[in-house]
């Protein structure tokens, strides 16, 4: 099993009656093909979510797509639901030590990171305010680790910070696992505990898996969801079977749609609102 973080999803201000929202594709190279997959993948998505009524309609000629909704829909998780990608990506993290081994003994980023006096083990490298962000950003473009580090952000809804997060690179290749690797994943209530995801990894992943997890025993994993860390899940044993679970402090809501997000798959090109 995985003991896992948080999901950084917040959703609110629900609406009723009839609404119509217009989404814009961002991309340049948006085709017709993309956009009748990303409708389906919408469709799918807004099915999960609610039983109340909606039709869909792609506008080829303008790269749109708009929805018309009936009845009682959370409009700001709607607008989440069409516009968020849902790339879902896994890495293993470099805890303190072994980041500051790749850096040769250079501190300024931990110092940055008010982090000097973390533990070795610990997985994050550090928290700042979120207006400090971009600052921390700007020193970050002058590593010159991009063949064997990332760095990603996590930050809490509830808490004015953001957490620093460096992840693995495996031979330049990117993430060891992304969400086309996953068969499914469901909502699981563990006993005296928040809702939780249950994911099960397909068939060819599940060996690879396996041997991800032994290497990284007692390290974290970082689960990206567009390029946010969402969960920090430390491994406790090896998952030879492929499935697992997440818990950590998320809602109910939070955790549909998280799952909501792996079984309709990523968008395959971008969106933004219009209307």
């Amino acid at each position: 099993m995985l003991i896992c973080g948080s999901l950084f999803m917040g959703f609110i201000n629900p609406a009723s009656i009839n609404k119509t929202i217009l989404i814009q594709s961002v991309d340049k190279q948006a085709s017709s093909v993309s956009l009748t997959r990303s409708a389906e993948i919408i469709t799918n998505r807004l099915k999960a979510l609610s039983a109340a009524k909606f039709d869909l309609t792609v506008i080829p000629g303008k790269n749109q797509i708009k929805v018309n909704l009936e009845g009682d829909w959370d409009l700001n998780t709607v607008e989440t639901l069409l516009t968020q990608k849902g790339k879902l990506e896994f890495y293993a993290t470099y805890n303190h030590q072994q980041l500051s081994e790749l850096l040769k003994g250079d501190s300024h980023l931990f110092s940055l990171m008010n982090a000097q006096d973390a533990k070795s083990t610990e997985k994050i490298v550090g928290c700042v305010p979120v207006e400090d962000r971009d600052k921390v950003n700007d020193y970050l473009k002058t590593f010159g680790l991009s063949e064997k580090c990332r760095f990603a952000w996590e930050q809490l809804p509830s808490i004015p910070k953001a957490c620093l997060y460096a992840l693995q690179l495996e031979n330049q290749k990117g993430a060891p696992f992304t969400g086309a690797d996953i068969e499914s994943a469901h909502l699981s209530h563990l006993k005296n505990s928040n809702p939780s995801i249950s994911m099960s990894f397909k068939k060819p992943a599940i060996p690879l898996f396996a041997d991800f997890t032994k290497r990284n025993m007692d390290n974290a994993i970082a689960i990206l969801l567009d390029n946010n860390v969402i969960y920090s899940p430390t491994v406790m044993s090896v998952i030879e079977n492929g499935t697992c679970i997440f818990t950590g402090n998320p809602t109910e809501m939070q955790t549909k749609l998280l799952v909501l997000f792996i079984n309709s798959g990523e968008l395959p090109i971008s969106f933004e609102v219009v209307k």
